[in-house]
């Protein structure tokens, strides 16, 4: 029988989950509009995500150590304030320092909040005794869509940027102090040694090679869907922007459902299957280079990666039950590592064999998932619902 207390800690990490989509979401979409506003070059917009990605695998090599310190709901808090500040900094920035600056705030507020909210999601998974992990994720990704569509409002409507980062930073912070400054997280966890970030150990170094795979995928398609329909394709701008969007809403539908498949098939053999779906889907955007195969494709890549990485995530904290943060902290490090590396690595490979063989990298490392699949095995009585 599942506890009121648990079932309310599900809710509220749920919101946590889509609070922090929607905030990364935000500034995902109006990127161009915060480079023309603060007259950024190419170069110069580049320099600024370096910074994101610094402060973001900073945040990452510390946040462990931190929720062990004041405990995981602590550093949502923590984690939700410095990320929904990090918006109107970048909105405001006066100059490109600044802006580097603001966007180092940004990435160690979304790290901060990531293995935070994750750390307590498998305390929350571990009390329901069954797999509930791929639901936060979906959490996720409903809300970098809704964070996404309220941006193409705003670009309809004209609002400056600052005023829709000020008033989205607000909102987005009200609502995690909402779920986390009162009771329906769990109680404070620090002192515990449960989310100490440390490196992955031989156990959970497959699963942090599976979750950086995994990632390498999500990265590819978050940062270059768009400019691959365009430049290869010839899509217009606004079909173009269906591809993200195609991505990201099979992955909310994936993620509905994951925990329940994965219950009945078992972890391992749902990684591969699911890999092969995401292969068949970077195949048919390399292959056939028209708009609405490349939009189709990238849908089939969302069916496909959606539920590997949460899955890594939950196993981890399984495989290493009387420390599930720690787990989930080491192997997260690993995964956003994925995540960073592999959009540079596109633009890099880009500029020496052009952006459809770059794009052709993922494919490759994406593939690696289906021969680590069996790191993913847990007991017959860890995946039963």
């Amino acid at each position: 029988m599942i506890s009121r207390e648990l079932r309310q800690a599900r809710w509220a990490v749920s919101v946590v989950f889509a609070m922090c989509g929607a905030a990364f979401g935000t500034w995902l979409a109006r990127i161009p509009s915060v480079q023309a506003q603060a007259g950024l070059s190419t170069g110069q917009l580049g320099v600024g995500l370096f910074g994101l990605a610094a402060g973001s695998v900073l945040a990452l090599l510390g946040a462990g150590a931190l929720i062990t310190r004041i405990g995981s709901r602590a550093a949502v808090l923590l984690g939700a304030t410095v990320l929904c500040a990090g918006l109107p900094l970048v909105a405001f920035a006066p100059s490109l320092p600044l802006f580097v600056a603001a966007l180092v705030v940004l990435g160690v507020g979304n790290s901060v909040l990531d293995v935070a909210m994750n750390s307590h999601a498998a305390r929350v998974e571990a009390g329901y005794d069954r797999p509930i992990f791929a639901g936060f994720h979906a959490f996720w990704n409903l809300g970098g869509l809704a964070g996404s569509g309220v941006d193409a409002l705003m670009e309809t409507w004209h609002v400056p940027v600052p005023v829709h980062f000020s008033c989205t930073g607000a909102l987005l912070l009200a609502i995690a102090l909402w779920a986390a400054a009162t009771r329906f997280l769990l109680g404070a966890d620090r002192g515990q040694g449960e989310a100490a970030f440390a490196l992955p150990s031989r156990a959970l170094l497959p699963l942090g090679a599976i979750a950086f795979c995994a990632f390498v995928a999500e990265g590819a398609v978050n940062s270059w869907s768009a400019a691959y329909l365009v430049d290869i394709t010839g899509a217009t701008p606004a079909l173009a922007s269906l591809g993200y969007f195609s991505f990201s809403l099979t992955m909310i539908v994936v993620r509905a459902v994951t925990d329940r498949v994965v219950a009945r098939v078992g972890p391992a053999r749902f990684a591969r299957v699911a890999t092969g779906i995401a292969v068949l889907g970077f195949a048919l955007v390399l292959a056939v280079p028209v708009p609405v195969a490349g939009v189709l494709g990238f849908a089939v890549i969302g069916i496909g990666v959606a539920g590997i990485v949460p899955i890594a995530w939950s196993v981890a904290s399984r495989k290493q039950p009387g420390s599930p943060g720690k787990a989930v902290a080491a192997v997260a490090a690993c995964g956003y590592l994925g995540f960073l590396v592999e959009p540079a690595l596109i633009s890099v490979l880009a500029g020496f064999v052009g952006l459809h063989w770059a794009v052709a990298s993922a494919v490759v490392l994406t593939s690696c998932v289906f021969a680590l699949a069996p790191a993913l095995r847990t007991a017959p009585a860890q995946v039963l619902a």
